[in-house]
């Protein structure tokens, strides 16, 4: 019999692998159940504590002071608790599988329970989904770990989780599945499905067993009177495409602003829970999660102009809960913000003609899939969710085709989702299913080799240009001037071809090889290689992706070169951090180099860093790229650094310089 795998002596046999992987993910699909009623109670019992019933009994105070009082507690959990359940729960989730293999602490899912509850219940403006899915997702991995299953189903039993827990809590469990496998693992292997499907199922059949069955937003059954609506629909699309790489963009910013801000941490979360507060006073349909304003827009009872109030607050609130520290999710406030321009947009339809929309809540429907699947590149998760949680499945069509063109016309701004967006900028680049090629998350700047000394002037004789190509072992050198710049190049294959016929004569701009198009020096390798085939050239100039000055070129050489560094690279960095987590879990520090560094200009090789130390990832305005040791550092680059500890950390900072932005256990 074939050995799978041995999981504390016992042996997975293939026939009897399946049965086994579905019953541990059956096994954390309950407590993801469990994990999404106990969730709600918590936050009903910090709700009642901190605000309870505050507009009708007068007591405004507490709807100010309450979302401060909570961001600070929160704040505290995650300074001095679990740094990793700060935020919004699935980024925490890839960066897992990104760097640990799928292991997450144990911690996490006591505090990832509490910190959102306590978030949410004071009325900070996020939702519940992300926090529940990371629950349930630390449940499977730690299960995973104590049973020492390997990688391959810890990742597994981590999507599993992840999949029970949003199935419960949407009461959607075609859309749990869908999550933990479009969103999650990023693919739909074979293998995989059945065991994170029956999660969910199991999940979301615990939690109706007890709370009941019911859809979360149950609407009235709408039909599509006017067929015509699909075409309006394709606008909406495009539209909310736009609002998506806006919500994007803002959570980044928000998160951004807050790091930036030079104040003790629970300052900051004063300042955003009372500007959230403050807001709530006014509006207070946006603290929380805001499912009753949402059903409200689904059943056509808010006029046009609340509905663009509520989305600018509502946007602005969650931004501030995030930045300041909050803890929850951003899945609930995009279906927030998704209905309310979804539902202006069929109010403007309806005011120009009631034959065009009769049914302006359907564009709200719509609105809520189209901004989700684009902001979370998530369209098989946005249509089934909203068709579960409305219980109306005869708007399959129409949402469908919005939230398709939503999705496609978020691609042409960035393939970065709300999810990942953050994890690429700190250098940790997710790939997701067919996508994942090695060189497509190189920099092209990694293999370029800048023009510097080994260039030519178009008017120097071949026998110059053979000279040098000689001393410098070279096979091509460019041809520069200094009014236009690089001209092409000229090969040592020329210079022999013309000295054989007898024309020694010849200067380099009679024999000079125009060159192609040239590559941006923030496109990947991947890119590199296409067009190097395309274009049946052995060289390629690389011009700033911003100024369009050439900086220098590729070769396919160099191009393989650079990935065969990067992959050692990889493995060596791979195995030291492992190393480094033998004495203790370690931390990931996010640093900037100002002008003042002593690294800038300075190759790592020289820098003579601790051996506690490990520089991982170095971003820059062209994107991510992998440094070695001849790589030199400038002003402005984020590095990304491992430490062994929190002293390690005090001093790389001294050591160059630099600036904190953040920090986060290694494990």
């Amino acid at each position: 019999m074939v050995q799978v795998e041995n999981v504390r002596g016992h042996l997975f046999v293939p026939q009897w692998e399946p049965w086994i992987v579905s019953g541990l993910a059956m096994v954390t699909g309950v407590v993801g159940g469990v994990g999404a009623i106990v969730f709600r109670w918590m936050i009903h019992v910090v709700h009642t504590l901190l605000i309870g019933d505050t507009l009708s009994a007068g007591h405004l105070g507490l709807v100010v002071l309450g979302p401060a009082v909570g961001l600070v507690l929160v704040s505290l959990i995650t300074h001095y608790g679990a740094p990793e359940v700060k935020g919004h729960g699935v980024p925490q989730i890839l960066e897992a599988l990104a760097l640990h293999g799928g292991k997450i602490r144990p911690r996490v899912g006591l505090f990832g329970i509490i910190a959102p509850a306590v978030t949410i219940g004071s009325g900070g403006s996020v939702g519940r989904e992300g926090p529940i899915a990371l629950i349930g997702a630390a449940f499977g991995s730690t299960m995973a770990q104590l049973l020492k299953l390997s990688e391959k189903y810890t990742t597994l039993l981590l999507a599993a989780g992840s999949a029970a827990g949003i199935g419960a809590t949407f009461n959607a469990p075609i859309a749990g599945g869908f999550f933990g496998l479009e969103i999650i693992l990023g693919s739909y292997q074979m293998g995989a499905v059945v065991p994170i499907f029956l999660a969910s199922v199991t999940g979301t059949t615990i939690f109706d067993a007890i709370m009941g069955s019911r859809a979360v937003l149950q609407t009235p059954p709408y039909h599509v009177i006017n067929h015509f609506a699909l075409l309006f629909m394709i606008g909406l699309g495009l539209i909310m495409a736009l609002v998506a790489v806006l919500y994007t963009k803002g959570l980044t910013f928000s998160e951004d602003f807050f790091n930036h801000l030079h104040i003790p941490f629970w300052l900051k979360a004063v300042a955003g829970g009372l500007a959230v507060g403050i807001i709530g006073l006014f509006v207070p349909q946006i603290l929380g999660v805001g499912y009753p304003t949402m059903h409200l827009a689904l059943t056509n009872q808010i006029l046009w102009g609340g509905l663009i109030v509520l989305f600018v607050t509502k946007f602005v609130a969650t931004l501030l809960t995030i930045g300041a520290g909050g803890s929850g999710g951003v899945f609930a406030p995009s279906l927030f913000l998704g209905g309310m321009v979804g539902g202006a947009f069929g109010h403007l339809l309806y005011a120009i003609s009631p034959q065009l929309a009769p049914h302006p809540s359907i564009y709200a429907i719509a609105g809520m899939a189209a901004l989700f699947a684009a902001a979370a590149q998530a369209p098989f998760v946005a249509i089934t969710i909203l068709l579960e949680i409305t219980g109306d499945y005869h708007l399959t069509a129409p949402v469908m085709a919005c939230a398709v063109i939503s999705f496609l016309t978020y691609t042409y701004f960035t393939r970065d989702s709300m999810y990942t967006v953050k994890l690429h900028r700190r250098g940790i680049k997710i790939l997701r299913g067919d996508d994942v090629r090695p060189m497509a998350v190189i920099s092209v700047q990694t293999a370029m080799e800048p023009l510097g000394d080994v260039v030519i002037r178009p008017s120097a004789e071949i026998s110059e240009a053979w000279q040098k190509m000689t001393r410098l072992n070279r096979a091509f050198l460019p041809v520069v001037t200094r009014q236009s710049g690089l001209e092409g190049i000229v090969t040592m294959r020329d210079i022999v071809a013309a000295i054989q016929k007898q024309q020694p004569h010849l200067t380099v701009q009679d024999i000079v090889q125009p060159l192609p198009k040239p590559i941006a020096s923030n496109a990947s390798l991947d890119e590199a290689i296409r067009y190097l085939s395309l274009y049946n050239v052995a060289v390629l100039p690389v011009q700033d992706s911003t100024t369009h000055k050439i900086l220098g070129t590729i070769t396919q050489a160099s191009v393989l070169k650079a990935y065969n560094a990067s992959a050692v690279h990889a493995v060596e960095t791979s195995h030291q951090v492992e190393a480094l987590k033998q004495a203790n879990p370690g931390l990931f520090v996010e640093m900037e180099l100002p002008s003042s560094s002593p690294a800038v200009g300075k190759s790592l090789q020289t820098l003579n860093l601790s051996q506690n130390a490990l520089i991982v990832s170095v971003f820059r305005q062209q994107g991510a790229m992998i440094p070695h040791g001849s790589f030199v550092l400038q002003t402005g680059d984020r590095l990304l650094v491992y430490v062994a500890s929190s002293l390690d950390r005090e001093r790389i900072i001294e050591q160059l310089n630099a600036k904190e932005i953040v920090s986060y256990q290694g494990a």
